[in-house]
């Protein structure tokens, strides 16, 4: 009844999706990015992990940015940025559901106090998918359109 009942809001919401990068990411404030991939996918609703992330890498990189291809390197760094790819999908009667969300962000400390400063967001609720894995790329796609000239 509960992944009925999921299903039946993804489906109402399904593809909605909503894009932010702040007019301040510009690789002159950015000292240094990475791509991590939190893959929270079953039944190989996505199957594409590391296409998705040389894709993310290389789209990042024609932006102008430049990317650390080896995981938080220097992240003491206060430029150091990190594009997180988080895709939570499931399978129920064949098909696909969930969201896929990119949050671009950095650690921070002000006044002794540590949080994460967001740069950027997107995401996306679906269903109805055999996977995600053209999707996911699409998305990204999407999202540096938004990277390459913020509007936020």
């Amino acid at each position: 009844m509960k992944k009925l009942l999921i299903i039946l809001l993804l489906t109402f919401f399904s593809t909605q999706a909503s894009a932010w990068v702040s007019k301040g990411f510009v690789p002159a404030n950015v000292s240094l990015i990475t791509v991590n991939i939190d893959d929270q996918a079953n039944d190989g609703c996505w199957t594409n992990i590391g296409e998705v992330k040389r894709y993310a890498e290389d789209k990042l990189e024609l932006a102008g940015l430049k990317v650390s291809r080896d995981r938080f390197e220097n992240y003491e760094d206060n430029k150091h940025f990190i594009l997180n790819v988080l895709v939570t999908v499931n399978r129920l009667n064949g098909t696909c559901y969930g969201d896929i969300n990119l949050n671009l962000f950095k650690g921070t400390w002000v006044n002794n106090i540590g949080g994460l400063f967001y740069a950027g967001k997107y995401g996306a609720n679906f269903t109805g998918y055999e996977n995600v894995n053209q999707y996911t790329l699409e998305l990204i796609g999407v999202f540096m359109k938004q990277v390459e000239d913020p509007q936020w």
